[in-house]
């Protein structure tokens, strides 16, 4: 699969989207890499078809722009999308039944105005090839009419193919294709996506996601929840994102089979995880295809049955406590609950409609056996050890010839030379000094031996960290914003305060998109004797449920699996254990800023720092 190294071909900024005063995206940032394929995914009525109409031109842009290939389109339409090289293939097929295979293919777009009969030889070679690639042999004089409905949706979708897009847009093609024939199609979309044409994959089904998509942005009621790419993705993370929301509008259903059908049985059926659904009256209404083979759940589809059935594992306690959250409509996480030979995480949320009336409960279960957890996380740890190791190794081997190129260079600079060559030497030297400057702060970066506290100025500190984060930033075109007021100087310890920053901007690199930004902001407020340092970013925010936990240790918002949230928490001890404060602001799906306080060295010279026994 492609990376997102690729340059970045539509971008999406701020799209807001109303029907019937229902605002359907709310500032909904997104974009796309040439050759990359992009899952955009969520549950029903999150917004993720009506951003493929958006870019298709077929809906209207009511607020935000659209850039493609660089440059803003205005008037968008379904006409310019086409001449921009935007197809894309749509739930509903846009076919006629009474003509062939080869009039549909190239319906409204056939390649002269006078059909001759060699551009109708043309026009059925050229089907024939579409349609082979998906291993599709049909009779290309028959009417559609006569057709079955897979036929008939390859080739709506060659439909869009033979105008060579380099935009396609694919909507829940493979909610009505069997397995074979998705695999198939997925062979296809990679082939395309080696070509070079970008891919937007709106599906509802996340076992589609983890097989298809290089990326995947979550969508939840018009709000983008993340972005990520897929080989970082931890599952259970991703559809709990995806799936927080209230299940329905309207009154609560009253019977079991209304109850599934707000909830669509073939997404919950198709998640990686297990998930069962219980409803007002405390009785199972549905378990997916994971939970009945995590919990040997073996009962007849359609059958209620109680809670005490299937949880009959829990302890009276545990399951008590489980049965009063479900009735109360709240919350709830069991951890490492034993069942046969495995550890299995239960988390419980209400299901509430818009009017906030309880009709239920979800219960997601996973598989955390220990012995699995365990045994990756020695591996990643030693694999970052390693890596650390390796790192510091080439660092050090580094530094000592660039030593001795830049006494070389010193030699050069005593003899004569043309002012033209006297400007190339210049440049290396330049690029050497930037060089070792590199090469030393990571060896510094990299040490763990403890250092004494010292006067330390923050604008030369930030500047070391900014240096090391360079390629992040060039990597994902983040712009980046410094305002830098007086030279403050604090009392304190180097490394520990370079891990502070380097945790609060690698946080930030994470949270917008490519071409975002970040803004480091320092202000001296001289008669408090303090210095206040603000990181911000117009990422997706921190969602208000979030908001009292963002500092607590192994919780995280993001959505991978590598990360365990202890970031923000050590952020916040290092803080304190300079007698600083550390503070956020954030306006979900917007913008967040920390903002760190402490105090001038002036005022913390008598402080000798945290004793080597805390």
């Amino acid at each position: 699969m492609n990376t997102t190294s690729g340059r970045t071909i539509l971008r999406l900024e701020q799209i807001h989207h109303y029907s019937r005063n229902y605002e359907i995206l709310n500032s909904v940032d997104f974009n796309l890499f040439t050759g990359e394929i992009h899952a955009l995914v969520g549950n029903h009525l999150s917004g993720k078809t009506t951003i493929g109409r958006i870019i298709a031109g077929s809906e209207k842009i009511q607020d935000g722009s659209l850039y493609v290939k660089g440059k803003k389109v205005l008037n968008h339409s379904v006409k310019r999308a086409l001449k921009l090289g935007i197809g894309m293939v749509y739930q509903t097929q846009n076919l006629v039944s009474s003509l062939n295979s080869v009039d549909n293919i190239f319906f409204g777009n056939h390649p002269s105005f006078f059909i001759t009969k060699k551009s109708k030889q043309q026009m059925r070679e050229k089907s024939q090839e579409l349609l082979a690639r998906f291993e599709c042999n049909i009779d290309l004089d028959q009417p559609l009419y006569r057709l079955n409905e897979l036929d008939k949706q390859i080739i709506n979708i060659c439909r869009v193919l033979v105008l060579k897009p380099d935009i396609l847009i694919l909507d829940e093609i493979g909610e009505n294709m069997p397995p074979d024939k998705l695999g198939i199609t997925f062979k296809v979309l990679r082939e395309l996506s080696r070509e070079g044409t970008a891919i937007i994959y709106i599906t509802s089904n996340f076992k589609e996601v983890f097989k298809i998509a290089d990326r995947v942005t979550i969508l939840n009621e018009g709000y983008r929840k993340a972005t990520e790419k897929i080989e970082a993705l931890d599952p259970m993370r991703l559809i709990n994102l995806a799936f927080e929301t209230p299940a329905t509008n309207g009154e609560p259903p009253d019977d079991p089979i209304k109850f599934m059908d707000s909830y669509q049985e073939s997404i919950i059926d198709a998640l990686p995880i297990g998930e069962i659904l219980v409803n007002s009256n405390l009785e199972v209404v549905f378990a997916n295809t994971q939970a009945r083979t995590l919990l040997k759940f073996l009962g007849p589809r359609g059958q209620l049955a109680g809670l005490d059935r299937v949880f009959n594992f829990l302890d009276d306690d545990k399951f008590y406590q489980l049965v009063y959250t479900i009735d109360r409509g709240e919350s709830l996480t069991l951890t490492g609950e034993r069942f046969m030979n495995q550890f299995l995480k239960i988390v419980a949320s209400p299901i509430q409609n818009q009017k906030k009336q309880k009709i239920g409960s979800n219960i997601f279960i996973e598989d955390v056996s220990f012995d699995y957890q365990t045994r990756e996380y020695l591996m990643q740890a030693k694999k970052a050890e390693n890596t650390a190791a390796l790192a510091a190794g080439v660092a050090h081997e580094i530094k000592n010839p660039l030593g001795i190129m830049q006494n070389y260079i010193e030699l050069l600079k005593l003899g004569k030379m043309s002012p033209e060559n006297q400007s190339y030497l210049h440049s290396i030297e330049k690029e050497l000094i930037r060089i070792t400057k590199i090469v030393g702060n990571l060896l510094s970066y990299s040490r763990e031996i403890k250092t004494p506290y010292q006067h330390i100025k923050i604008i030369d500190l930030l500047q070391e960290i900014l240096l090391l984060l360079e390629h992040k930033f060039s990597s994902k075109e983040i712009v980046v914003v410094k305002d830098f007021k007086d030279d403050p100087v604090v009392f304190g310890d180097e490394n520990k305060l370079k891990q502070l920053f380097m945790n609060l901007l690698i946080n930030a690199i994470e949270a917008v998109l490519e071409e975002g930004f970040i803004g480091i902001y320092v202000t001296t407020d001289q008669k408090k004797q303090i210095v206040h340092i603000s990181i911000k970013d117009n990422g997706f925010g921190i969602s208000e449920t979030a908001i009292d936990k963002i500092f607590s240790p192994f919780f995280t918002t993001k959505v991978t699996r590598t990360n365990i949230g202890l970031g923000l928490s050590i952020c916040q001890n290092i803080v304190e254990s300079h007698k600083g404060v550390i503070k956020f602001t954030s306006i979900p799906r917007k913008h967040t800023t920390f903002t760190i306080t402490f105090p001038l060295s002036e005022a913390t010279d008598q402080y000798e720092g945290p004793s080597s026994s805390s």
